[in-house]
Parts: structure tokens; sequence; C-alpha cells
């Protein structure tokens, strides 16, 4: 069927036409430039009715290094907003005088560059050299930079640095929350998004603290490059952008998030579609997300309103909006792919939760695989840094095939673990689960690094209210630094932002970020581990301590998180909640002042568990007799304890086998009391002699 749209921008693209070849024109170039800077071009080329599709218009760039090799990168259409804040919310404006075509590029050595323009439309190609008489080349300057972010193999990332005119690399453990999208504020007759300035706030907060934060590039009532923007309004119903227009002011705001979030030290993993755009906009939203004037959901997607798809199903298939979707995403990569701060490019947020599981229909799931494979193929073809590509799955049920074919072709594996924390019986829930949610990532994947994109507990009654009984971020604590040694790439990451920013819990991240910085690139030869002991249906852990570790295939070296079983985040709710005859909390809890959860309060503070403080790490071939150097940092700062500097020895026990035995720190216990909050403690471990 050929559909209304297609008819208009062949017909108008006609128009636009004329016999001559494009003509470049204000090129604006600098001489100069930085290794992983931005390196920027501007230019004018006549008009076109799609500037978006290459088949219209397509302009690229060849950049020759001085080491003779080529980089390939597109160019894309800019219009200029101006960004403004009034009384907290983004004021935008247009600028015209700045409109025209851009090329990013990151040069990755120094020295002498040169680069050559080109524009092909279907009346011919401008091939561009020189300009003014001046060569097109700059001098790239050997500075002290970070670059991109690579797999340094199957378990961990890594990331490109520039030092004393080389490149080298260092370990990348990405340490941060979601922030999905901005919140709105109601000023006026329609809600007024923050935009920028909420994302301003977040990255403020974040500074210092984490160094990575997960972004949706597309909900309608926040940043969206396609579909309805609520903020521009023509007859009292919202702009839609798609297909040959592009949503340039949410555009402009993405710049801003990008470049500011480098400039602060946070990697991003953008997130471009997400399954709530695809299912009736009653499913899938929060309350304060129902909102009549900036609905979302199937019956508001374009590729619903005008390319006329009639299920979301089609999305994945149609011709028309496989087309449309290449070009959206080539767009994408030519505007911030220039980014080093781009951790991976996230295809789909939780792309099952488009269907209930019995909505399927045979070949659907096959159909929606072949749409990642195609889409992971146009960033690779487009994206000369090669950034990682992943995807999000949700809730698979019945998707059997997807959850264990859908990551062959990517570079990032990504699970999300959410659970009602009225229905927890395990003492130590939230630390095992994302163990567990880990360890059958890797199970599926052995050769692919894998980490929790978003994870959380939620009340059935009352949602996301269960941090109001963790304001100081107990479970978040206990969740990161557990997560962080499951042979994940890095600690899970949360999901819920709004209440982290008003509980300001952002220095949780701190801890993990310091500690992470100094860890060596690992190989991956680490295993994860833990000491837990599944004894019925509960798992138990010898003398009360939780231990989470990877230790590497030599036994050599170990790192790992310790914590007496007082101070697991369940431990410390039964303080303050009733709990049923079967285990499970029965209300949202009675809150007592007097709690340690509530007050963090040393007076109130739990007694130890363990009575020795002893962590045992089963060893299966180091001779008894071998030493280790321990070294014990502090989870509330990150730092080492030089006082805790200690040895331990293997030794072998009848019927338990060769173990490691470590003591907790002595300056963190003092017999049955702890000195930090969390009773906890993380651990590097080195062979020093059989």
């Amino acid at each position: 069927m050929i559909r209304k749209v297609v008819l208009l921008v062949c017909l108008l693209s006609v128009v636009a036409f004329s016999f001559a070849q494009p003509n470049i024109t204000g090129v604006s170039f600098s001489d100069k430039a930085d290794v992983y800077g931005l390196y920027e071009i501007s230019f004018n080329l006549g008009g076109y009715i799609n500037p978006y599709d290459p088949e219209v218009i397509d302009v690229h760039a060849d950049f020759t290094s001085p080491k003779g090799e080529t980089f390939r990168v597109n160019g894309f259409y800019y219009e200029a907003y101006n960004l403004l804040e009034k009384k907290g919310v983004e004021v935008n404006s247009r600028n015209g005088d700045d409109d025209g075509w851009r090329i990013r590029f990151t040069p990755n050595v120094a020295g002498k560059w040169t680069f050559v323009i080109y524009a092909k439309d279907k009346n011919g190609t401008m091939r561009l050299s020189s300009y003014a008489g001046s060569p097109l080349a700059f001098d790239c300057r050997s500075v002290e930079a970070e670059g991109f972010i690579r797999k340094a193999n199957a378990l961990f990332l890594k990331k490109e640095i520039y030092t004393n005119g080389r490149r080298e690399y260092r370990s990348f453990f990405p340490v941060g929350p979601n922030i999905a999208w901005y919140s709105s504020s109601d000023y006026g007759k329609y809600k007024k998004p923050y935009g920028i300035f909420d994302y301003k706030k977040y990255i403020d907060k974040l500074s210092g603290n984490a160094n990575y934060m997960r972004i949706w590039l597309n909900r309608y009532q926040y940043l969206s490059l396609y579909g309805p923007e609520h903020s521009i309004r023509e007859n009292d119903k919202p702009v839609v952008y798609f297909d040959f227009s592009m949503n340039q002011k949410d555009s402009a705001e993405l710049d801003f998030i990008v470049s500011y979030a480098a400039d602060h030290g946070i990697a991003l993993m953008p997130c471009i579609f997400t399954f709530a755009d695809f299912r009736d906009d009653s499913e899938g939203l929060d309350s304060s997300e129902k909102n009549a004037s900036m609905p979302s959901g199937w019956r508001y997607n374009p590729y619903h309103t005008i390319l006329k798809l009639e299920r979301p199903v089609e999305f994945f298939t149609d011709p028309e909006a496989l087309r449309i979707t290449s070009n959206f995403i080539r767009y994408i990569v030519a505007r911030w792919g220039y980014a080093t701060n781009i951790e991976a490019w996230e295809l789909f947020n939780e792309v099952c939760n488009i269907y209930k599981s019995n909505e399927l229909k045979g070949g659907e799931e096959e159909a929606i695989l072949q749409w990642h494979r195609t889409m992971a193929e146009v960033i690779r073809s487009c994206d000369p840094y090669q950034h990682l590509v992943t995807t999000s799955l949700g809730s698979v049920k019945d998707m059997k095939r997807l959850s264990e074919t859908i990551f062959e072709n990517l570079d990032l594996v990504q699970e999300h673990y959410y659970n009602n924390i009225q229905k927890v019986r395990s003492r130590s829930h939230m630390t095992q689960m994302l163990y567990e949610k880990t360890e059958e990532m890797r199970e599926g994947y052995p050769q692919t690094p894998c980490f929790v994109g978003e994870y959380g507990l939620k009340n059935t009654a009352s949602g996301i209210d269960y941090l109001s009984k963790d304001p100081h971020g107990i479970d978040i604590h206990n969740s990161s630094w557990s997560s962080l040694f499951s042979g994940a790439i890095g600690p899970a990451s949360f999901w819920y932002w709004r209440q982290l920013d008003k509980l300001n819990l952002y220095s949780l991240f701190k801890p993990l970020t310091v500690f992470c910085s100094g860890l060596p690139m690992l190989s991956d030869a680490f295993t994860p581990a833990t000491t837990g002991v599944v004894e019925g249906s509960s798992l138990v852990y010898p003398d009360q301590i939780q231990t989470y570790y990877l230790i590497n295939n030599e036994e050599d070296t170990i790192l790992g998180w310790c914590q007496d079983m007082a101070f697991a985040y369940q431990s410390l709710r039964r303080l303050t909640d009733v709990i049923g005859n079967d285990g499970h909390f029965v209300n949202d809890g009675v809150r007592d002042s007097q709690g340690y959860v509530y007050t963090l309060d040393p007076s109130v503070k739990p007694d130890a568990e363990s009575i020795s403080g002893i962590i045992r790490i089963p060893m299966g071939k180091q001779r008894r007799g071998t030493r280790y150097q321990v070294r014990w940092y502090d989870t509330e700062t990150g730092l080492e304890i030089p006082s805790e500097a200690t040895e331990a020895v293997v030794r072998y026990r009848l019927f338990q086998g060769r173990q490691l035995r470590l003591r907790f720190p002595e300056s963190l216990r003092d017999g049955s009391s702890y000195a930090n909050t969390f009773g906890d403690a993380a651990f590097v471990i080195y062979k020093i002699s059989d």
C-alpha cells in the first residue's frame, strides 16, 4: 500500500531538486583540535524537504589520520535553539541564523588530519577538499584525555586513555542510576518541561559521586526526538515530528545533556525506543504520567497515526517503518556518535512489554529478533567509533526464543529486576537476587558482558514508597556493593531516580566509584561466587556474614564485599515492620522512630550476628599454607584502610576442605558492634607465596 506520507515526500522532493548537483557553501571549520575532543564542521546546502533521508540528500566526510587511517562520518541537518530558564522551567526559542548542516568528529591521535566533504543527491555528487583557498585540514594536539568505552573481554569494559602521546586503556566500571526523563511543572494551561535544567540538576548532584547514568531518547511528554511535542502546539494540538521532520528542540536538549554529562565525568547509555510508546497508554505508566494533555502509547505513536500501522508488531516488519527507523537511528549516530561518554546505544527498553504474552502470534518473536539484527547493523555501518550496542527485554514470559537469542548479535546483555517488598522471605533478598540474575545472564551468554540496567523493590499498595522506610539508602548500598562482584560490568543501576533525589542519596555511589577507579583492568578469567549455602528454602551464610566476590582461575587474586547479616536490608526491616506467619510482611510496616533503619543512630544500631567475624573463601587449587595479602576498603569512602593491611593463610578443615580465612577489619568491628554505618567492608586479596 502506498501511503499518503510517502507520496508527499516524493512529490515535494522533486520540487526541491534542481538540475544542478548539491552546492556546499559557507563552510566553517577550525585548523586546531584536541585528541578525543569534539571537532565540528558547519556548512550550508540547498533546501531539501527531507534532509533526514540519505536517499534524498546524503552528506558525509572522510577523515584521514596522520597514520593514513580513514574514518567516514555522516553529516546531519541542524536547527539552532536557545534554551533558557524561567521559574525553573525551560523556555526555548529558535535561532534560525545558525541553521544548516553539521559534521561532528572525534580524532583519536595527535598530528595532521585532512578531510573531504561529500554531498550527494539524485542530481549528482559534490566533493570538497578545500574551501576559500584553504585545504580542509587541522592539527590535532596531544592532550591528556579520555576516549571511548570498549569491551575489554567477555566480562568487563575498558576506556581508552590518551596519555604521553599514546593510546592506553584502563578499567571502566559504570556506577550510577537511571535518569530516564526529565520532569514537568504545572506552569500555565499545560505542563511545561523542566528540560535541560532538570538534567543539569541531576548531573550536578551525580558529579563526583557517580560516573554513569541511563537516559531515554523518546518519551512524548519529555525528551523525544520524534512523535508529539507538547510544549510546541499548533491549533491547541501538539506538533508531531516524524520521517521528514525531527524534533530539533529536543535534539538541542540532548546536545546539552551529552556535553554537560561529559564535562562532569558521566557516561551515558541512551535508550532509543521504549515499550510504553507501543502499547495502550493505560498500561505501563504511573499515575504522574497519565495526563490527558500529554498522552502516550500506541494510539498516539506516529508509526500508527501517520504511517497507519495497525499493530505494534508491524513496526518491526513494515518496509516503510524500517526505512524511517533506520534513518532515525542513522541521525542519532551522526549527531551524538562523536561523544566519548556514550557507553552504549540501547535499541529498545523492555521490548517484550509491548505485548501481553498471549498476544504474540506466529513469527512475531522472529520479527523482533530480525529487527534487532538489522538495527544493530545500521549502527555498526555508520558509527566509526563502534560504540557498544544493547537492548532490554522486560518480562519475557512465553518469549523464550527472544531471551535465548536476542543478545547473540549485541555487545552487552541487559536485564531488569524488580520484586514486591511484601513477599520477601530471605534476609539477603535483593543482594542475592541481583547475583542470581547476573548468573543467569552469564550462563545464557558466557562470552558477552552483562549488567542489570534497572532494579528496585516495590510494593503493590504503595508502589515506590518503600524508600520511605529506607531514607538512608541501605538497600541501594547493599545491592550496589553485592552486584559489583556478581560478574556484571558494574553495580546494578537503580531505577527510582526521583526518590533518590528526594532523599539526596547521590553520595551512596561515591565509594563505589572511588573503589572501582583504583582497580586494574580485570581479565575474563574471573568467576563470581558467594559464600552462601542453600539449606532447604533458605540461603545460609557461615558465621552470619554474607560475602560476594570475584576470583580468577589461578586463585591468586580475589575481590569482594562482606557484610554482617544484621545489616542486610531485610533484617533491618524486621526492626520496624509487621511480619505475618508465612514470613511475608503483612502491611506497609509500622514506622518506628527508634528503628535503626530510619535513624542510623549508633545507639540503636543492631548487634552483630557474626560471633567470630571470620570470612571463609573455599580454595580449590592452592595448597595449605599459601599466603595472601589482604587489603581492606571502607564502603563509606571507597578508600583503603591502611591499618588493616594484613595477611591470610589457606587452611584445611575436615569436612570443609581448603579455605582462605579472613578476619573482618578490627577498626570497623569491635566485638558485637560496628564502627561503620553498614556493618560491611570491601577487600582485594593477592597471593604472595605458596
